[in-house]
């Protein structure tokens, strides 16, 4: 039985946010387990987790950029592999920057007793990922002593001291930010000297689809590319992230691509299509307009939710730039 989740003390002015105390759970203590029993037990606590996001969007009809968490639950597989590849040990204090519904510091939470911070800008989604990180540790996901906050903060301007974590993650990040280098050297700040920095992120290049999707498809896609490399990183930022890192002060040591592949059978209802409407649907305010006009985007997105879809295999991946903080 766990202990009860216990308020953690206020943030700093300006901040806002939930800390939690998580309680005990399925946590493995140092040297008495196997590897096989860690990962065991670390599957269930990620189980926790995934049903307490799953309950959360049951019982809440309207969640924030609810394709997204959509999008978070179905690639936690690759995510988790990782993850649980950076060697996290009992004791370490953990950032990741751009953190959406809190994932991965729930995650690396599940893995050892930690501190983790999650920050990112968005408030409605950090009560969402406060809402599952208390049910995730009623429900003992999480081993004893590990503690996880959310706090809404610039990636640019991040308030924490220099050299205050042993590991800092984004995921899913740059692709957003204008301003790479500046990011990269906020990270490089907050990071110890001899500390860890894993920075995933996404490349078209890597990408391909069979048979090449249709044209109402392809212009909603064509929309949110554009106005994804006008306003941030784009599409293609994973290629630039090692050099990014490398000159921030990072020794890079691992540059590792992550599998994304799949094949989805024609059938009536498919729900990776019914994943795609909701997130062409949410970016409509801020594609018409400037990156396609309101009659076309309605268009497209009515005859690309009716028109019939072909079996497809999807080949592509996601890339993990891991980098040591130089003395």
């Amino acid at each position: 039985m766990g202990h009860p989740v216990a308020p953690a003390p206020p943030g700093r002015p300006g901040r806002t946010g939930v800390g939690v105390d998580v309680g005990v759970g399925v946590g493995v203590g140092v040297g008495s387990a196997s590897q096989e029993e860690q990962w065991e037990a670390h599957c269930r606590g990620w189980k926790v987790i995934d049903d307490a996001f799953m309950a959360y969007l049951g019982a809440h009809d309207e969640v924030p950029d609810r394709w997204l968490l959509i999008q978070t639950l179905a690639t936690a597989a690759s995510r988790r592999r990782l993850l649980a590849t950076l060697g996290v040990r009992s004791g370490w204090r953990l950032l990741d920057i751009g953190t959406g519904f809190g994932p991965v510091p729930m995650e690396l939470a599940v893995t050892a007793a930690v501190d983790a911070l999650g920050v990112d800008i968005a408030e409605p989604a950090l009560r969402v990922a406060d809402a599952v990180c208390v049910e995730a540790a009623r429900r003992g996901a999480f081993p004893p002593d590990s503690r996880v906050t959310f706090v809404t903060g610039d990636a640019y301007e991040l308030e924490e001291p220099d050299a205050s974590f042993d590991l800092a993650t984004a995921r899913f990040l740059f692709q957003h930010l204008r301003d790479h280098a500046a990011a990269a050297s906020e990270l490089a700040r907050v990071v110890k000297p001899g500390g860890l920095a894993c920075v995933i992120d996404v490349d078209e290049g890597l990408s391909v689809t069979y048979p090449e999707r249709s044209a109402a498809y392809s212009r909603l896609a064509e929309a949110l590319h554009d106005m994804q490399e006008r306003r941030g990183g784009g599409r293609r930022v994973a290629r630039t992230l090692p050099a990014c890192l490398d000159r921030a002060g990072f020794d890079v040591s691992g540059v590792l691509l992550i599998p994304e592949t799949d094949y989805r059978p024609s059938r009536p209802n498919d729900p990776h299509r019914t994943f795609l409407l909701e997130r062409f649907g949410a970016a409509r305010a801020a594609l018409v307009g400037e990156f396609i006009p309101a009659d076309e985007f309605d268009d497209c997105l009515g005859r690309f939710a009716t028109e019939t879809i072909d079996a497809e295999c999807v080949l592509g991946g996601h890339v993990a730039v891991i980098g040591r903080r130089r003395h």
